[in-house]
């Protein structure tokens, strides 16, 4: 199964810990808001929703040691469906009964071997339908969504969104706001620093050419909507996270470094 994951400062070692159990057992991981060094990231539950809302991920899970507050940021995206639980049964009904496709966890109030307990019983349990209100046609979202993440690299106005579902720009921004929460400019601002973190973390590209392949037409503005999104400047996000993953979990059958070492002085 597909996974978003996040939390907030606090959090952090305990999602880390979660992540490397969840990647054991096969699913796949995503950390839907990466941290940066001396803050969390206070967008965290919305960016795990989001992840949700445009199908990156099939659930998602947020730790928090403000976990009511964290489920109240997440239940702001239209279409997704975040609750707070502290037991396994809770956590089945959620998901099975009533469509909970996020997951919150309070950080104080869960040792690891009682969220393991919970979130066992969150995935597998089948997610009931949800059934959304508002906002545009599920297909036609996931339209635009997709012609985002194929054109982010170039200008895209509303009125060219708009056009790909057969609305004015007036009812198409109206309407995305409703199912996203936020409006048509600033998901695609979204999304293309999404991308350019991507960029930094797998690639020794330089600043303005990732600039350039995410959409922005300088690198100043790059690095001021950056900045402002991820609370950390494009260079200083590349030295904390290139060659560092979510979790580092050894396949099957391979060594750890020390135990390479080992073998090499035997």
């Amino acid at each position: 199964m597909q996974i978003a994951i996040a939390s907030d400062e606090a959090g952090h070692e305990a999602k880390q810990r979660l992540a490397a159990n969840l990647i054991a057992a096969g699913h796949e991981v995503t950390d839907a808001a990466p941290p940066v060094q001396g803050q969390g990231r206070t967008d965290y539950a919305e960016q795990v929703a989001l992840s949700v809302l445009r199908h990156d991920t099939e659930r998602g899970i947020i730790i928090s040691s403000r976990a009511v507050g964290a489920s109240v940021g997440a239940n702001r995206v239209p279409g997704v469906r975040a609750a707070l639980c502290s037991d396994a049964h809770s956590a089945h009904v959620g998901a099975k009964i009533e469509g909970m496709n996020v997951l919150v966890l309070a950080l104080h109030s869960l040792d690891d071997e009682r969220a393991r307990d919970v979130v066992d019983a969150y995935l597998n349990a089948t997610l009931a339908p949800i059934e959304v209100v508002g906002g545009l046609p599920p297909r036609r979202l996931q339209r635009v969504f997709a012609y985002i993440r194929e054109n982010v690299a170039r200008g895209l106005s509303v009125t060219e969104l708009a056009q790909v579902v057969g609305m004015s720009q007036y009812y198409f921004s109206k309407l995305f706001k409703m199912s996203t929460g936020i409006t048509p400019h600033q998901y695609v601002m979204r999304q293309r620093v999404e991308r350019a973190q991507e960029h930094l973390r797998e690639s020794r590209m330089a600043l303005a050419e990732i600039a350039t392949q995410v959409g922005f037409e300088t690198q100043s503005h790059f690095t001021s909507v950056f900045r402002r999104l991820v609370g950390a400047t494009p260079k200083r996000y590349r030295e904390m996270h290139q060659a560092s993953p979510l979790v580092s979990v050894p396949s099957p059958g391979q060594q750890k470094p020390e135990e390479q070492k080992s073998a090499t002085a035997a």
